[in-house]
């Protein structure tokens, strides 16, 4: 296999599909206005992992694209709200490899990875294309390209309902997409509009207004030996949503042990470098992620938003344990101590080895 690095983009700022373009001169339409963004208080979490415990079975397998070895993790991490603010856990995520590094919004996947393209979209308030100022659209999912370069189809998983809750609503606004491909010798970046409806390559010929992110820090994981893990604490189909009723609200200085577990299991994408390996190598480093917002009311007056989200991420390096086919990291139970996990899977409490 070839020595594949894993990008992990956080989205920072989640907004689905909003706005694309056509003169905001229907007014008989019934048109979302946009929404202006503007940045208020924040209450960056502080996250530690605390214990992680690998667990490996049938290390000798060979490893396919299909298979391999059977690794479990169970993390355990430490996160705590410093702020003075009352505040909202909405995700967690956790990553473990060999070599976990940052990189920045500014550097194109396509540079990091043997990528032949990749893309994202976005939204801006409006955008000039040959002359002509395009504010109002009827949005439509984001485009997907085959091998050549040429649109197939829109980039949606979701289910019908979903797509016209999300979709093909008439909204100020313009939505755009940038394809950046190789190609020979040289990169070229190519952008696309929704005009009517439709995406519309206007490479060369278009202005946008400043545009929101889409995508922030983001971090490099040679070696992986997890899947990204991620855990979300509000929304349908979270563990925490079954009956409403886990409290993922953090009080100023209030911390709490949450865990992240998981087994591997897309070996297709690991590389050369055998996971069990790094392993067993005792050294490794992880990526722990937590996204929080400020509990108040984030909609503001003359159609604002007002930002509170914020994404705190704390990369570890680690010195394992072996415990039979286990290999452990501890840093906060003793060993007369025992995790004793909430009726959620979300959290655990130390209590006494019964």
């Amino acid at each position: 296999m070839k020595n594949t690095k894993i990008i992990i983009c956080l989205i920072l700022s989640i907004t689905i599909g909003i706005a694309a373009a056509t003169p905001l001169i229907r007014a008989e339409l019934s048109v979302k206005p946009w929404v202006t963004r503007v940045q208020g208080p924040t209450a960056p979490f502080n996250i530690e992992v605390v214990y992680v415990n690998f667990t490996i079975t049938d290390p000798d397998a060979p490893i396919t694209q299909t298979s391999g070895p059977t690794i479990d993790y169970y993390a355990v991490i430490n996160v705590t709200n410093p702020s003075e603010y009352k505040a909202i856990l909405s995700s967690m995520w956790f990553n473990a490899a060999q070599k976990i590094q940052s990189t920045t919004s500014q550097t194109p996947l396509i540079d990091l990875m043997n990528f032949t393209s990749e893309g994202g979209g976005g939204e801006a308030k409006g955008a000039w294309v040959d002359g002509v100022y395009y504010n109002v659209t009827l949005t439509i999912p984001y485009p997907r390209f085959d091998s050549n370069g040429i649109i197939t189809e829109s980039q949606s998983d979701l289910t019908e309902e979903e797509l016209y809750t999300y979709y093909y609503q008439w909204i100020e606004g313009v939505q755009y997409f940038k394809h950046t491909v190789k190609e020979e010798t040289s990169i070229n970046t190519y952008t696309y509009l929704n005009i009517d409806g439709a995406w519309v390559d206007v490479t060369g010929r278009v202005t946008i207004d400043q545009t929101e992110s889409r995508c922030g820090q983001s971090y490099m994981s040679v070696g992986m030996i997890t899947n990204h893990q991620s855990e979300n604490y509000l929304g349908s189909g979270s563990k925490a949503s079954k009956d409403n009723e886990y409290d993922c609200f953090f009080a100023p200085g209030e911390s709490r042990l949450l865990v992240i577990s998981g087994s591997l299991d897309h070996w297709a994408f690991l590389g050369d470098i055998n996971p069990v390996d790094v392993i067993q190598s005792g050294i490794i480093q992880t990526l722990a992620q937590a996204q929080s917002f400020v509990d108040m009311d984030p909609y503001g007056e003359n159609n604002t938003f007002i930002e509170t989200s914020v994404t705190t991420a704390e990369i570890q390096t680690l010195s394992l344990t072996r415990n039979g086919n286990s290999y452990i990291y501890n840093a906060v139970l003793s060993e007369n101590q025992m995790f004793e996990l909430d009726r959620y899977g979300l959290e655990v409490f130390i209590v006494p080895v019964r």
